[in-house]
């Protein structure tokens, strides 16, 4: 390049600028946006919410899900937390293979006696695009979603079991859950 030059100035200007992040930088933008996508599906007492054991599964996506899913560890030292992350394991999601599937998965602790958006953490989504395949019109598959940050967030860190809500947002009229569990990886 004949006549371009670099000048570390520029550079360092442009590090500095707003358009430049750093990784934390995005990471706080994406926590910000999923505090505002928490659901707005109003009030619900916790006493109304079943156990995952008492829940039957599989079973069919077609309302919002609440389960309180029991934790098999609490009280995690800070090395275990490093050593080992929580886990939600949504299992046996199957899913029509030619359609869009889209749900969202809230966390809320045990101890509050109301379930609101401002004590309700977002998890993450599960999303399933359209395939156009041959081999079946069905598949099953697994989330998986990080919990050890969400229950230092929710200050439950030592809660017997954790309050999991799915949120059907789009195709999930034929949509059924296998089970709902918490497993702890290295």
């Amino acid at each position: 390049m004949e006549g371009a030059v670099f000048s570390s100035r520029r550079f360092v200007h442009s590090a500095m600028d707003q358009g430049f992040y750093s990784i934390t930088k995005p990471l706080k933008i994406l926590k910000k946006m999923a505090d505002k996508l928490k659901h707005k599906h109003g009030v619900t007492n916790s006493a109304e919410i079943p156990s995952a054991s008492s829940v039957v599964f599989p079973r069919k996506l077609d309302s919002t899900v609440r389960v309180d899913v029991p934790r098999p560890k609490k009280s995690r030292s800070r090395k275990d937390k490093e050593d080992e992350e929580e886990i939600l394991v949504i299992k046996g999601i199957e899913v029509d293979r030619n359609k869009f599937v889209k749900f969202d998965v809230f966390i809320n602790d045990e101890d509050d006696p109301v379930s609101r958006p401002d004590n309700t953490e977002f998890a993450g989504s599960f999303v399933s695009v359209p395939q156009k395949r041959s081999d079946g019109k069905r598949k099953s598959t697994v989330l998986s979603l990080a919990l050890t940050e969400l229950m230092e967030d929710l200050n439950a860190d030592d809660d017997d079991s954790v309050t999991v809500t799915l949120v059907p947002r789009a195709g999930t009229d034929d949509v059924t859950i296998g089970g709902i569990e918490i497993q702890f990886a290295s």
